[in-house]
């Protein structure tokens, strides 16, 4: 019978057994439904839930048994130890994308920034945290997903140092030269779209995801266009499949103007990020 927060957990738990991770996620939705902290919820396990309790938590596991994400039901995603929001038309932050964030923080230029492809604005949104006198500009086709990371700009408090423009990644206007240019593009090959897990398939945008033929379209035409906008000794940071780093070390060679080209693996041990330097004695 299910009663207090124990008894809830072990039934939720059971009903989500089809899920990556069960108990997480049935505690992440009971402790938004009480609207406590996982830990308050924690040293609470003998409280005893009303009927109101119960059935706002039960359809919440209900929304989780038909895959829906997480992140979308309660509304945000940590990244950063940040809270995002999130929902149908921006992508969920993944944790190994922090390693972008990392890799553009151990470089020394901060000057302007440009975020190609902003989605939620998790990156526009934690450079201009963390690095308090940059000014950054957050490129975004989709408008609902453009209002999403405005909404996060400004809960963060650095709405007025992002500047958000909506336009093709590639097509739209860069607005300017930049010291750093960072993206995190689509990079799944298209044949591979239809075999990802329900959550992304189902409930996120997929054009968000799609690389093309090959996964690497975005790459052909962000690097030779990040060279004419980078200036001197400006850093291209972006992130990458895990199998596509030797074909986008090509793409960087073959436009040339670039040097110091560099892999960062996340701490699974993947190819995750692509760092390269624009040459001094190029435009």
């Amino acid at each position: 019978m299910v009663s207090n927060i124990n008894s809830f957990l072990n039934w939720s738990q059971n009903q989500l057994a089809g899920v990556h991770s069960p108990r997480l996620d049935s505690e992440i939705l009971l402790a938004h439904t009480l609207k406590l902290s996982r830990t308050q919820l924690r040293t609470q396990f003998d409280r005893v839930l009303n009927d109101s309790e119960k059935n706002l938590a039960k359809k919440y596991v209900q929304r989780r048994r038909n895959r829906e994400p997480v992140s979308q039901i309660v509304g945000y995603q940590e990244f950063w130890s940040l809270n995002f929001a999130v929902d149908k038309n921006v992508l969920t932050p993944r944790p190994e994308t922090e390693i972008l964030i990392e890799t553009a923080l151990s470089c020394p230029s901060h000057g302007k920034i440009l975020d190609l492809g902003t989605g939620s604005g998790v990156l526009a949104v934690v450079m201009a945290k963390e690095v308090p006198g940059c000014e950054v500009v957050a490129l975004e086709l989709d408008p609902k997903a453009l209002s999403i990371a405005r909404e996060n700009a400004k809960v963060h408090g650095v709405d007025d140092r992002v500047e958000f423009i909506c336009g093709d990644l590639i097509e739209g206007d860069w607005r300017g030269n930049y010291s750093m240019i960072l993206s995190n593009p689509p990079y799944i090959p298209s044949a591979d779209i239809q075999k990802i897990m329900p959550e992304v398939q189902n409930y996120e945008p997929l054009k968000a995801l799609d690389g093309g033929l090959d996964g690497l379209d975005f790459y052909r035409d962000i690097i030779p266009k990040a060279r004419n906008r980078l200036e001197k000794n400006g850093y291209l940071i972006l992130e990458i499949g895990h199998s596509q780093a030797d074909d986008i070390k090509t793409i960087f060679q073959k436009s040339s103007g670039f040097k110091n080209i560099q892999v960062i693996q996340d701490y699974s041990g993947y190819d995750r990020v692509i760092k390269a330097k624009k040459e001094s004695s190029d435009g």
